[in-house]
Parts: C-alpha cells; sequence; structure tokens
C-alpha cells in the first residue's frame, strides 16, 4: 500500500531561485509575491536555498518595453537553458506573471522527467556519490533549451510533455490586482471665479487593473474683485470630486464630475451679504504619473470643465461679473500606492 501511494504522488523537484528585477519598474510582484505564485501553481512550496538547480529569473527596462529571462544551471557547470520574454508595454506585473508561470511548468516537465529515469546503480562506500552529481548528469538531457528572443509574453509555449496539460484561465495567469492611491496636491483653476484661483486638493483611488474610481475634496483660497469706485466681491469654492478612469501605462484619461457650493461676499457696500450656490460641474481628465520607488508617485493633471451652473455676481442690483459656461484646471499631486 505505501508502495502504491508513493508512485501516484506527484513528483516534485526543488529549485534554488534568483529573483532580479529592476527596482526602477512599476507594478512588478515582489520575490515573495513571485515565489507564491509559482507555489501555487505547483501546489508545493519548489524552493531550497541549497538545491541543485539554480533558477534565475530577471525583468529590466528595454528599449521598447520591458525585457525578461528564465536562466537555468547547474554550479561548476555552464548555462544549461535559457528562455527570453519581451513586453511591448509597461506593465511589469503581467510580464512577471507569464514568467511565473512558464517556470511552473519547466519545474513540473523536469519533475516528471527525473521521476521517469531509472535510479543509477549503487556504487561502493568509498565513492563519492553526492546529489548534485547525479542531477547534474541527468539535467542535461531534460532542461528546457533556449527559445528565439521574441518569445510573446502573453502565449508561452513549453515543450511536449507526456501527460495531457490543461490551458491556464486568464484568472491564473493575470491574478486579480487591487491597489488604492491617497494624495493631495495644489491647483490652478481657471473660469471659476473673476481672477486665477489657487486650489489644494485631496483624494482617495481604488484601482483594479486598468480602470479606477477616485473621490477627492477640493477647496480655494479667496479670490477678489473690485471696481473702480471701490465696490466689489471675494469668492471662494468648496468641492467634492468624483472621477472614472482607464489607465495604460503612465497616462490616464478620466471622466470628472466637481459638485459643491461657492461662496460670495460683498465688498465696499453698505449692507454686505455672503450669499452662497450649488456649483457643479463636468468634463475630461488627462493625468501622467511619474514613479518615484516602489510606493510614491507623483501625478499631473489636466482638466477641461463645462460649468453646468453658471453664476452672476450682481452688486446693487447691478451684474458685475458672470461666470462663464467652460473653464480649466492644472495640478500636481504627490500620492502613495498600497497593493
Amino acid at each position: 500500500m505505501l508502495g502504491a501511494n508513493r508512485a501516484a504522488a506527484a513528483p516534485e523537484l526543488f529549485v534554488d531561485l534568483k529573483y532580479d528585477v529592476d527596482p526602477t519598474l512599476r507594478g512588478c510582484p515582489s520575490a515573495s509575491d513571485f515565489r507564491s505564485m509559482v507555489g501555487q501553481q505547483l501546489g508545493y512550496d519548489p524552493y531550497r536555498a541549497e538545491a541543485p538547480f539554480h533558477v534565475a529569473v530577471r525583468a529590466q527596462a528595454a528599449e521598447r518595453g520591458l525585457e525578461g529571462s528564465i536562466d537555468w544551471n547547474v554550479p561548476t557547470q555552464k548555462r544549461m537553458g535559457e528562455r527570453k520574454f519581451t513586453s511591448r508595454n509597461h506593465d511589469c506585473h503581467e510580464l512577471v506573471v507569464a514568467m511565473g508561470f512558464v517556470l511552473a511548468v519547466e519545474i513540473q516537465l523536469l519533475a516528471s522527467d527525473l521521476a521517469a529515469q531509472p535510479a543509477p546503480a549503487p556504487q561502493a562506500a568509498n565513492a563519492a556519490t553526492p546529489a548534485q552529481s547525479a542531477a547534474r548528469a541527468e539535467l542535461e538531457s531534460v532542461v528546457p533549451r533556449p527559445t528565439p528572443p521574441e518569445q510573446p509574453k502573453n502565449a508561452p509555449t513549453t515543450e511536449p510533455t507526456t501527460e495531457p496539460t490543461t490551458e491556464p484561465s486568464s484568472s491564473t495567469l493575470a491574478p486579480s490586482r487591487w491597489s488604492v492611491m491617497v494624495g493631495l496636491g495644489p491647483e490652478l483653476a481657471l473660469g471659476v471665479g473673476p481672477n486665477l484661483i489657487t486650489q489644494g486638493r485631496i483624494f482617495l483611488q481604488l484601482q483594479h487593473s486598468a480602470l479606477s474610481v477616485e473621490l477627492g475634496a477640493e477647496a480655494s483660497l479667496p479670490t477678489t474683485m473690485r471696481q473702480t469706485d471701490g465696490v466689489g466681491f471675494r469668492e471662494n469654492l468648496l468641492l467634492g470630486t468624483v472621477a472614472a478612469c482607464g489607465h495604460s501605462g503612465f497616462a490616464a484619461a478620466c471622466a470628472l464630475a466637481k459638485l459643491g457650493q461657492i461662496r460670495a461676499a460683498g465688498l465696499g457696500v453698505d449692507v454686505p451679504y455672503s450669499p452662497t450656490g450649488f456649483i457643479a460641474q463636468a468634463g475630461p481628465r488627462l493625468a501622467l504619473s511619474f514613479g518615484l520607488g516602489q510606493q510614491l508617485q507623483v501625478l499631473a493633471h489636466a482638466d477641461a470643465l463645462f460649468v453646468v451652473t453658471p453664476w452672476t455676481i450682481n452688486l446693487n442690483h447691478t451684474a458685475i461679473w458672470a461666470m462663464p459656461w467652460f473653464g480649466a484646471a492644472l495640478g500636481i499631486d504627490l500620492a502613495a500606492r498600497f497593493r
């Protein structure tokens, strides 16, 4: 019974992994995430620090996109095999997920081939027979061979096996990735006041893959307008914002809406009033992001705004300023992303 159970068990192979990813790349899984990703596909943890098989997984920026490689070798011997990957975009997570899937398949192939070979004949007790020597002798016939450098990253190919394999679903190759970003920064707005308005904003963004939703709040510094006789008004804004965005690399396009309150106060009049009113704006936003490490990012954005509820300021029953139908805003933010 023990022999039958052992024969039916799936063979296991252990490797010494070196995970080397360019730290300037954004969105790359950590070394522990990559190990867990491969281990989940194999059903066991294949990593041992002193394993005879050494595997180096690398990813770095290229002239057009990203490059990755899986390099197999055994200590004291020449390189045994290398597989290269290329990516036309800058999605490091997608590239590393594809390499993790290929590495899991290669480990399964190598484990099956080693298990299928007959055990070596026993040797004399005084002969040196370390496990690494046997593994090195068997590896030459089963280790993956180099493939052309332009290997498609989204459809990794492997050597044929004696057992049928199941094509992994898209959820296996690219598991769901959620991230949360919080940030703040200054903004300049035109068209919602008589002069250029300085605002400050704070926001929270929830992103899944290439889509995100952002909620934020904005407040402006007071801006004033006076006529030649000294009569005028002071205005400031309090706004809530919501945006739905699509992301591609470091760029994003959003549909933006701003809702809030406009506050005005008369200046130089006998009986000043401080009226308030509802203001609504909507329009597109274009944004760019620049990484400052694993978590910090600098974001720049430009908004084109249509004023849904334009207002007119009257003093002494005379209109002295009318809000235009269109406005714009430019801003820069410092944000932190958490996965």
